[in-house]
């Protein structure tokens, strides 16, 4: 089993002075662009890694440093990383990371794009060691050979004692995965001619890859887990749910509807009911979901330096507020409606304010028009232009 129990980062890209401390199953990092969400995905997986990594330290400073406290089967180790690296093509060989247990990070990058393979023929899987696995916490795993993974599993699963039965349940997870998201979306065969994978849709049945990029950037991670804990785990091999590692998730929304984000995050939580989860989100209906003590919301204070946003309700998390309030306190946008809007808003109060009816009402027309059409706000300017007709 191996968790991470807390980092504290000093001089690392945006990041001047910041100690984090996690919860042993999920964590959602957010707030605004370049506040250092994967700056802190890149420490905290790099640390797993050989004596490479891509991290930079903060400008105008000589040295960065991360120190992270981590447990490795319920025994405390710690490590320090000094990072002296700045320009793009520059490398700091830092302090060796906990690299023997890199078969146990899985870490996912935002290239999570499928585009069509066409397979004339399949392969075995590869047969990784420590050391790719260790590369791969810095560069992250990649879904090109995903299909080929499906397909064989799928087909060696109708084969008695061909497949034991973790990896049954694995390739039978994988095709459940289909539907987390759209329940009329479902795995139908795989076409033995082509070695496509078809699928039902309300419309027939159509190519994997014919789905959406956001449906297909899900299908990476939650298929692409199953894939991974295969080819790290093979005599003997594990079932997805028993993983007891540690997941990393760069921008888990990318791509997606806001009605299918906040179905990734309760999908994640199924098919990984015990491993360690980070992610980092943009996403206001994922922080809406999630619990008080898995969000960590990251923000800027007086003197420009990254924080913990200390507003989050630590009970309910933000589970009572709305969009519009998540992404102004917590995704740090400054304003959330346009500046067309705001300004007929403001020319109409002035109207209003200087008893001007013709100009009032010019702003109303324009408002009645812009707003949404069951937006109370109509009703409450209409009372107020009104008001000032009758004073006439």
């Amino acid at each position: 089993m191996l968790k991470i129990k807390n980092i504290k980062i000093t001089g690392i890209g945006p990041i001047k002075n910041l100690e984090l401390t996690f919860d042993n199953h999920f964590n959602i990092i957010c707030g605004q662009n370049g506040i250092g969400k994967t700056t802190i995905l890149d420490c905290l997986a790099q640390s797993f890694g050989l004596n490479d990594t891509s991290v930079k330290r903060t400008a105008g400073l000589e040295k960065g440093n991360w120190n992270i406290n981590v447990s490795i089967n319920n025994v405390s180790q710690s490590k320090s990383f000094d990072i002296v690296a700045f320009h793009p093509q520059e490398r700091t060989n830092q302090t060796q990371g906990f690299y023997l247990n890199s078969n146990d990070i899985i870490v996912f990058k935002t290239h999570r794009d499928i585009p069509y393979q066409h397979l004339s023929s399949l392969s075995i899987d590869p047969q990784k060691n420590i050391h790719q696995f260790a590369i791969e916490t810095m560069h992250g795993s990649l879904p090109h050979d995903l299909k080929n993974w499906f397909v064989l599993g799928h087909l060696w699963s109708a084969h008695k004692n061909h497949l034991d039965e973790q990896q049954i349940k694995n390739i039978t997870l994988a095709k459940e995965c289909f539907n987390i998201l759209n329940s009329q979306i479902s795995f139908s065969k795989v076409n033995p001619n082509s070695n496509d994978i078809l699928l039902n849709t309300p419309n027939g049945e159509i190519y994997f890859e014919y789905l959406s990029s956001g449906y297909k950037s899900c299908m990476a991670v939650l298929i692409g887990l199953i894939k991974e804990i295969e080819l790290r785990y093979k005599n003997p091999s594990k079932f997805i749910k028993d993983f007891d590692g540690i997941v990393f998730i760069d921008e888990i929304d990318l791509h997606l509807h806001p009605e299918w984000q906040a179905k990734i995050y309760e999908a994640l939580k199924i098919i990984l009911p015990n491993a360690q989860v980070f992610t980092s989100t943009h996403s206001p209906h994922i922080i809406q979901v999630a619990k008080a003590k898995e969000i960590i919301p990251l923000t800027l204070d007086e003197t420009n330096e990254v924080k913990l946003n200390q507003i989050i309700n630590q009970e309910y998390g933000c589970q009572g507020w709305t969009v519009e309030e998540i992404l102004s306190d917590v995704m740090g946008m400054t304003e959330t409606r346009t500046s067309t809007y705001l300004d007929a808003i403001s020319n109409f109060n002035v109207a209003i304010d200087s008893e001007n009816f013709e100009a009032a009402n010019a702003q109303f027309i324009i408002l009645d028009a812009m707003l949404h059409p069951e937006n109370s706000l109509k009703k409450i300017l209409k009372i107020q232009l009104t008001g000032i007709s009758s004073n006439d």
